[in-house]
C-alpha cells in the first residue's frame, strides 16, 4: 500500500554568500525574501541586509543593489587594494566589469559544481549550522514546562500577527532565519573557507604559512572574493 503525505508549505529565501580566500573577511550575508515589509521585523532591526523580490530569487537589479549597498562598502572599509570578485554565470548576475579597484569576473558555464568555492563546503557548513540552531530552538521550547509554554503562547498572542516565531512555539519567521544566518556564518572558520577555495583550485594556499603568518598572503586575502546565492527553506 502507499501513503500520501502532504507537506506544509515552506517559504523560500535566497542568501548571497561571499568571503575572501583566507577566510578572514566575510561579506555580510544578504537575504532575499518575498515580503517587502515583513510583519516580524516591524519595530525591530534586521541583523543582516535584506532585499525583497516577488519570487525571492536573485535578479540583475538585486545583484546590483547587493554590489552597491553591501559588497562595495564592505570592501572599501577594509582595504584600498585591488579586489577580484568571482561570480558564477547565473542569469541573475551582472556581466563582468571593473570599477574603482574592483574587478568582477564570471566563471565559465557548466563548472559551478566543481569550481565554485562556496559549493565546495562553505554553503554546506552554513546550512548545517543553520539547521542546528533552528532545531535546537524548537526543542528548547518543547522542553519547557507546560505552564511556561502557555505563558509564551499568551505573550505571542499580544504580538503583531506573523511576528511570533520559534521562541514562542511557532514556525520560524524571516527574522528568525536572519538571526540564524548571521550567528552561524560568523562561526564558520577560516580553515573551512580556505579548504573550499583549495578544493575549487581557484588559488594555491600554503597551509603552514597561513597558520604561521598572513603577512605574505595579505594581498591574496584582499583581492580574492567569491559570491554565490543559495536557497534556504525556513
Amino acid at each position: 500500500s502507499t501513503t500520501r503525505v502532504q507537506n506544509k508549505l515552506k517559504e523560500r529565501i535566497t542568501l548571497i554568500v561571499c568571503a575572501n580566500a583566507t577566510g578572514n573577511h566575510k561579506i555580510p550575508c544578504t537575504m532575499i525574501g518575498k515580503p517587502g515589509q515583513p510583519s516580524c521585523i516591524r519595530g525591530r532591526n534586521w541583523p543582516i541586509p535584506y532585499f525583497s523580490l516577488k519570487k525571492a530569487w536573485m535578479d540583475t537589479d538585486i545583484c546590483w543593489k547587493w554590489f552597491n549597498e553591501v559588497f562595495f562598502p564592505s570592501i572599501k572599509r577594509r582595504t584600498g587594494r585591488p579586489v577580484l570578485l568571482i561570480l558564477d554565470n547565473a542569469p541573475g548576475h551582472f556581466d563582468e566589469f571593473e570599477r574603482d579597484g574592483v574587478r568582477v569576473v564570471c566563471l565559465p558555464p557548466n563548472c559551478t559544481s566543481w569550481k565554485q568555492p562556496c559549493d565546495m563546503g562553505i554553503i554546506a557548513a552554513l546550512k548545517e549550522r543553520y539547521k542546528y540552531s533552528y532545531l535546537n530552538d524548537v526543542l528548547s521550547f518543547y522542553d519547557l514546562a507546560e505552564d511556561l509554554q502557555s505563558l509564551k503562547k499568551q505573550a505571542a498572542s499580544r504580538l503583531r500577527r506573523g511576528a511570533a516565531g520559534v521562541e514562542y512555539g511557532f514556525p520560524a519567521t524571516l527574522l528568525d532565519a536572519a538571526n540564524y544566518v548571521k550567528i552561524r556564518l560568523e562561526k564558520i572558520t577560516p580553515d573551512t573557507i580556505i579548504n573550499s577555495f583549495k578544493k575549487a583550485e581557484i588559488i594555491i594556499l600554503d597551509d603552514l604559512k597561513i597558520a604561521n603568518t598572513l603577512t605574505e598572503y595579505e594581498e591574496i586575502s584582499e583581492i580574492i572574493a567569491h559570491s554565490n546565492s543559495v536557497n534556504l527553506l525556513y
